[in-house]
């Protein structure tokens, strides 16, 4: 479903510098701010939007904090989607999945998330409230500064 996706992904990260940030188990964080998981066969796909603004991460989860785009990822991600010529519509239901995230995304306006690294099991978008009470419940001692500031490390 995703193998076109992730052979295009692949096919622009190799033919251009791509700065990301490691967050640790394949996990990675893309410069244009979305988060996203190297599969075995080195597809990238991705888990969070764009417009991750902090992050932190640990050995078994990975936390961000999100302030969403509606053009942004209408126009890169949703759009993308729906350009893909398919008669089974796999990819129309992908873009109308990714439809369904933007508005429960932009009713929220301030997205938290939680990644459980050990199934890449993708908690939110959900409310600061909810994201305490989720963060406290599963044992997350991860902070995140409320400093906008990322310095990347590496580049595909």
């Amino acid at each position: 479903m995703n193998k076109l996706y992730l052979v295009l992904t692949t096919i622009l990260l190799c033919s251009c510098h791509v700065d990301y940030l490691s967050l640790g188990d394949s996990y990675v964080l893309i410069e244009d701010s979305s988060i996203e998981r190297e599969d075995k066969e080195g597809y990238l796909e991705m888990l969070i939007p764009n417009q991750v603004l902090n992050e932190d991460y640990d050995k078994s989860h990975i936390i961000a904090y999100q302030k969403p785009d509606s053009f942004l990822i209408r126009s890169e991600q949703i759009d993308f989607y729906r350009s893909i010529p398919d008669s089974t519509m796999q990819y129309q239901h992908k873009a109308d999945s990714l439809e369904v995230l933007l508005d429960s995304m932009l009713k929220i306006r301030d997205c938290y998330w939680i990644i459980r690294k050990k199934d890449c099991k993708v908690f939110g978008p959900m409310t600061e409230s909810d994201f305490n009470q989720e963060c406290k419940k599963r044992n997350i001692k991860l902070k995140m500064d409320k400093k906008y500031e990322r310095r990347f490390r590496g580049s595909y």
